[in-house]
């Protein structure tokens, strides 16, 4: 585990870090009245200034390390760097001392090296003088987990993936380092790990739901499944495979393309051509086919009808398809202002939102660690090629969130290297507050997230993440364009 987990839809966890260190209830209240400061007016933004200024008074890393936090919400970033590092002096072997520390752990590649950093970490920091809360040595543990899977050493993996402590992340972390033990071949490793993954999962979905953390330890379930059907898979099972991926499929909705992609992978490998076409021709009637699932449709098809005649039966299936997704995309129209902005291109030129007025705009927020983003573009370059010829829409791909400094070359070497026809903003910190101003300024919780904003200048529609299908995403975009202009 490399840092703090990303963010939402890269990402789930964050809210563990804040949940895992649970205060006495006078704290909780505090804090909860912090938080509605911060909801509030310009009035209540400045009480809360001096209440968090008031703070740095105490004797507490917790207080200093909560004045750190509201400053950076209320985008006084400088302050709030400034407070982490006046913390730092003040409490040289405290919490956010041991947070710092433990990266040079995350960062050193050789297992070997990494269990020694680790055991001198654990030294320096243990334990006992924090409290009951572990999630940061589990985070550590599975690193050190990890890299021992990575070199092979199965038994110094599996051990340390034992040791991890916190009851609502020993799924996560088991089937982290199961992950890459299957990927060095395995299975069997990594079967035991998954399947402990699996059954803590449960549990926490139906007999522990009001334990601490269960929300998020239920979430893992349809994820543990699937790979561990994978294993299962690549040792030929394909019985008991079919029996974990039909619980994958049971387990959440929409179903994800993966699992419906190994699902036919199951069914083609046991020569269920029959089965397997019915499957993925009602996922392709549903736009919901990527390039993967559309070639086992193929292979399925070839199998039953012939060579001939496929692409005429795809696009049978889609029929409807369009007038169903606007139907339901009209559901969801809504009419909000849309921020201006001002932002450079990966080349240095500037683009305003308010110089694009009279044209459809669609904003794209992303970033290049951000798997569902990257998972999302093959769809939308198809959308993009859509409207290449039409000067009235405009896609804007609006990278934010950057983790590290060299955000515009990463952008510009994504785009460029996977050939993708995009123009890409960057959204960049601010240095004097720490934010991320147009992402900010669009209330923006996760990514991908997308804006349709129409000819007047006013968000039409709004929405976060991908489910998978191309046409179905293509489709969708189009419905929005015509639906954001129509009177």
């Amino acid at each position: 585990m490399k840092k703090l987990i990303p963010i939402l839809l890269c990402g789930g966890l964050l809210g563990t870090v804040s949940i895992a260190s649970a205060q006495n209830n006078q704290t909780d209240t505090l804090k909860n009245y912090y938080s509605q400061l911060l909801k509030g007016d310009e009035k209540d933004h400045q009480l809360l200034t001096t209440k968090m200024y008031g703070l740095l008074k105490s004797k507490k890393e917790e207080d200093w390390i909560t004045a750190s936090n509201f400053f950076y919400q209320l985008k006084l970033g400088k302050v709030a760097d400034s407070v982490t590092s006046a913390a730092k002096e003040k409490f040289p072997a405290g919490i956010i001392v041991r947070n710092t520390s433990v990266e040079a752990i995350y960062n050193e590649p050789d297992a070997v090296q990494k269990e020694k950093l680790y055991k001198q970490w654990l030294q320096k920091y243990p334990p006992a003088k924090f409290g009951p809360e572990r999630i940061i040595y589990d985070y550590a543990r599975n690193s050190v987990s990890k890299a021992y899977a990575e070199a092979d050493n199965v038994t110094k993996a599996v051990a340390y993936a034992n040791s991890i402590e916190s009851p609502f992340w020993k799924g996560e972390g088991w089937a982290g380092t199961a992950m890459t033990l299957l990927k060095k071949g395995h299975y069997a490793a990594a079967k035991d790990l998954l399947k402990k993954a699996i059954d803590l999962s449960w549990s926490f979905r139906t007999t522990r739901k009001t334990e601490f953390g269960a929300g998020f330890a239920a979430t893992g379930y349809p994820g543990y499944l699937s790979t561990y059907v994978n294993c299962l898979y690549q040792e030929q099972q394909y019985d008991s495979a079919l029996v974990y991926i039909r619980r994958a499929a049971e387990a959440e909705t929409p179903v994800r393309p993966g699992v419906n992609e190994m699902y036919a992978k199951i069914l083609l490998a046991k020569g269920d051509y029959q089965q397997a076409f019915e499957k993925l021709s009602a996922i392709a009637a549903q736009g919901m086919l990527n390039a993967s699932s559309k070639e086992q449709l193929q292979q399925a098809y070839t199998k039953i009808r012939g060579a001939n005649g496929f692409e005429g039966y795809l696009d049978s299936l889609k029929g409807g398809l369009d007038e169903k997704i606007r139907l339901e995309m009209a559901k969801q129209i809504i009419s909000e202002p849309a921020p201006d902005f001002t932002l450079t291109d990966v080349d240095g030129k500037a683009v305003s939102l308010s110089s694009l007025k009279g044209k459809t705009v669609i904003l794209d927020f992303w970033a290049t660690w951000c798997g569902p983003c990257k998972a999302s573009f093959p769809a939308m370059k198809k959308a993009v090629e859509k409207y290449k010829n039409n000067p009235e829409v405009v896609f804007l791909f609006i990278h934010t969130w950057e983790k590290d400094n060299a955000a515009i070359a990463n952008a510009r070497s994504f785009i460029t290297n996977n050939h993708y026809p995009f123009e890409v903003l960057m959204d960049l910190k601010d240095p004097a507050t720490g934010i991320n101003k147009v992402v900010d300024a669009y209330k923006v919780r996760g990514i991908p997230t997308k804006f349709v904003i129409d000819k007047q200048g006013n968000i039409r529609f709004r929405f976060t993440g991908f489910t998978g299908g191309e046409d179905a995403a293509v489709a969708e975009v189009a419905a929005m364009v015509t639906l954001a202009n129509e009177k």
